[in-house]
């Protein structure tokens, strides 16, 4: 039974997907909205994993690679990508 609602709003998106190939294979799904602060929801659709990912996430350490199930070899070639893609 629901109690209460946090919230329930609808909102305008961009989604994008990209496959793309560098020490793997990659099918991400972006979207961007205006909400979570500017952050793209980025979804990494080969293990069902995703991330909240910033700029300043780009550069955390580690960050990349477990919010979106890789290694770190893999995570180098998503974070190159998503530089350009990432305000």
């Amino acid at each position: 039974m629901i109690e209460m609602f946090l919230y329930d709003d609808t909102d305008k998106a961009n989604i994008r997907f990209v496959s793309f190939i560098g020490e793997s294979r990659y099918d991400l799904t972006l979207i961007q909205t205006d909400r979570h602060y500017g952050k793209t929801i980025v979804l990494n659709t080969q293990s069902n994993k995703f991330g909240i990912i910033g700029r300043d996430d780009l550069q955390e350490d580690g960050y990349v690679a477990y919010a979106l199930g890789l290694n770190e070899t893999e995570a180098l070639d998503v974070i190159e990508f998503l530089s350009d893609i990432i305000s």
